[in-house]
């Protein structure tokens, strides 16, 4: 009898895992997380990419998409938002267009065993690296890789005067947000702020502070150009992945009369 038991369950064990060999996810729609790489300065980016279907009715599937590119790990607030009414398949190699020309970048790539890979295009840089999205799992940033850091912060540091007629504070502090326009969905990332310059030390009650009126940030260069309010200040220059923001500072009517360096806290 207890042989009896133990072959039984055996044979259940085996059938059991002969069944489940044959069940692969074959469903397109669902909400794929993805990790985006910058070939070109060597960085990746988390994103969400989440497909729809709808049967037509008339013998056609229909897929429509949404992008979110994040910038910072997968629970930041920063992040980029991309629609896609429309995205043709290829029903037999499963290739997958994604390309609106609302949309600030666009994604081809293949669906196989649960998993979504491809290129992924921006219209003012052309083929910007590959991706590999997943319904399930983790997707780590390669060994020795960096991720994409979120703008949003608290910059503190100093200007140098490098203009014999500029005699600017030198201890600043540099407040950045983020956002996204509703009337240009998936172009770029509008950023605010404020800048505050210290004639005493950091912290001190001696300081003047203006607005940010006109800023650009171009998320793939990481290029950052901010207009003050008031004083006519521009400041120009990179935020790197270490969080340093390093650039240039302009008057109006002098040009540069400066550099900046701040770090992100």
């Amino acid at each position: 009898m207890r042989f009896l038991k133990i072959a039984l369950f055996l044979f259940l064990l085996i059938y059991a895992g002969a069944s489940n060999s044959f069940a692969t996810d074959e469903s397109i729609k669902g909400t794929y997380r993805a990790i985006l790489q910058h070939e070109e300065n060597g960085y990746y980016q988390n994103a969400t990419i989440t497909l729809s279907s709808v049967n037509t009715g008339d013998g056609n599937l229909k897929i429509s998409a949404s992008v979110r590119l994040l910038f910072g790990d997968v629970n930041t607030n920063e992040f980029l938002t991309y629609e896609y009414p429309d995205c043709p398949m290829n029903i037999l190699t499963r290739q997958i267009s994604m390309k609106d020309s609302n949309s600030g970048i666009s994604l081809i790539g293949y669906l196989k065993d649960g998993a979504f890979s491809g290129d992924w295009y921006s219209p003012s840089v052309g083929r910007v690296g590959s991706f590999l999205a997943k319904k399930t799992g983790a997707l780590p940033v390669p060994e020795g890789k960096q991720l994409v850091r979120s703008v949003t912060g608290h910059y503190i540091g100093k200007i140098t005067n490098t203009n014999p007629n500029s005699n600017l504070p030198e201890t600043v502090t540099i407040s950045l947000v983020t956002t996204q326009d509703p009337n240009q969905v998936g172009t770029n990332i509008l950023v605010s702020g404020n800048l505050r310059l210290y004639f005493g030390e950091l912290g001190s009650t001696e300081y003047v502070e203006t607005k940010f009126s006109g800023t650009d940030f171009n998320f793939y260069s990481r290029f950052l150009t901010a207009k003050t309010t008031a004083y006519g200040l521009t400041l120009k220059g990179v935020i790197g992945l270490d969080g340093l923001f390093k650039g240039d500072v302009f008057a109006d009517g002098l040009g540069r009369v400066g550099t900046v360096e701040a770090q992100s806290q």
